[in-house]
C-alpha cells in the first residue's frame, strides 16, 4: 500500500529519479513548469521554477547539472546557477512536446515526443540523444499518441516502452529494436504510465486511472500489486538506502473532486525489491 511521502499538490507529477550521491529524489510537475526535489535526510522539498514545461530529465556526472527534456528542446541545466545550455531542439514540430525519457545502459538519453494538443493525435515518436555526438536520431518504432514506460532491463538488452492510449506495455531487443512485441496488457480501467526496473529485472509500472503500481516479472506476468490511494499514479522510482523505498508521483489534472492523495508524492517501504542506480547522461558541461 502506498501512502503520502510529501503533500506537494502537483498538477502533473512525473519522472521521479533518485540521485544516490546527493540523496535527493528529483521529479517534475509538468503543467506547473517546475522541478522538485525531496532531500531524504531532512525531508525538505526544494523547488525550481522553469521557463517552460519539463517532460523528463536525466542525471549527469556533474551532481549540480541535469539534462532536461523541456517541451521544445533538450538542454543542460545548472541547479546552482540556473544556467541553461541548449543541446538540441525537440525533433518534433511545434505541434509536439517532449514527454517521457530515461538513459539507456550506455548513457544515451531515450525519450518520446507527443501531440501537445487535445484530443491527442498519433503523431509522437521515440528518439535517442547520443551522448558522444549530442545528435538526435528517431528510433524505428511505431508512432504513438502518448509515449511512456521508457526503461531498460539490467543488462541493457531490452527496451520497454508504450503508448498509454493502447493499454499495453511493449518491449524490443535493444539497441537493434528488433523483435518488437507485447510485454504486458493492463487490466481494468488503468492505462500504463511511467516505469522503472529493479535489480531482478522486474518492471514496476504506474497505472494512470488504475490507482495502483504493478510489478511484472521479466516474462510479463504479474508478480505484485501495490494499491495507490491516488487515482492517477504516474511513475515509480526505487530510491533510498539500498534502493528499497518506492516512491510514486501522481497527478491531479482533470479531476473534479480532489483528495489529499491526488498530486502527492507517495511512498511504500514494504514488499519492495532493491532497485538499480539510474544511468547518467555521459556528456557534460566543461
Amino acid at each position: 500500500m502506498l501512502s503520502i511521502a510529501v503533500d506537494v499538490r502537483n498538477t502533473l507529477g512525473e519522472c521521479p529519479l533518485w540521485c544516490e550521491r546527493t540523496r535527493r529524489l528529483y521529479w517534475t510537475d509538468i503543467e506547473a513548469s517546475e522541478l522538485l526535489a525531496l532531500e531524504e535526510g531532512t525531508g525538505a522539498v526544494m523547488r525550481w521554477s522553469l521557463s517552460e514545461r519539463l517532460g523528463s530529465f536525466a542525471l549527469t556526472e556533474q551532481n549540480n547539472v541535469l539534462l532536461r527534456g523541456f517541451a521544445s528542446r533538450l538542454a543542460f541545466y545548472d541547479l546552482n546557477s540556473g544556467l541553461l545550455t541548449p543541446v538540441a531542439p525537440s525533433p518534433g514540430d511545434t505541434a509536439t512536446r517532449i514527454g517521457d525519457g530515461r538513459c539507456d545502459r550506455t548513457d544515451n538519453f531515450v525519450f518520446g515526443t507527443m501531440d501537445d494538443g487535445y484530443p491527442v493525435k498519433v503523431i509522437g515518436r521515440f528518439h535517442r540523444l547520443n551522448a558522444a555526438t549530442l545528435t538526435v536520431e528517431t528510433l524505428a518504432l511505431p508512432d504513438v499518441a502518448i509515449p511512456n514506460s521508457i526503461c531498460f532491463s539490467p543488462d541493457g538488452g531490452t527496451l520497454y516502452y508504450c503508448d498509454s492510449m493502447q493499454g499495453r506495455i511493449m518491449c524490443c531487443d535493444y539497441p537493434s529494436l528488433r523483435n518488437q512485441r507485447v510485454f504486458a496488457e493492463t487490466e481494468g480501467s488503468g492505462a500504463p504510465d511511467g516505469c522503472c526496473v529493479d535489480a531482478m529485472g522486474y518492471l514496476w509500472n504506474a497505472e494512470w486511472g488504475g490507482s495502483r503500481v504493478v510489478r511484472y516479472r521479466p516474462d510479463g506476468t504479474t508478480a505484485a500489486i501495490l494499491t495507490s490511494p491516488g487515482m492517477q499514479s504516474t511513475c515509480p522510482a526505487l530510491a533510498g538506502e539500498g534502493f528499497t523505498r518506492l516512491y510514486c508521483t501522481t497527478a491531479s489534472v482533470g479531476l473534479t473532486a480532489l483528495s489529499e492523495y491526488d498530486g502527492a508524492l507517495l511512498k511504500a517501504e514494504s514488499d519492495v525489491s532493491p532497485g538499480l542506480p539510474e544511468k547518467r547522461f555521459a556528456a557534460h558541461l566543461v
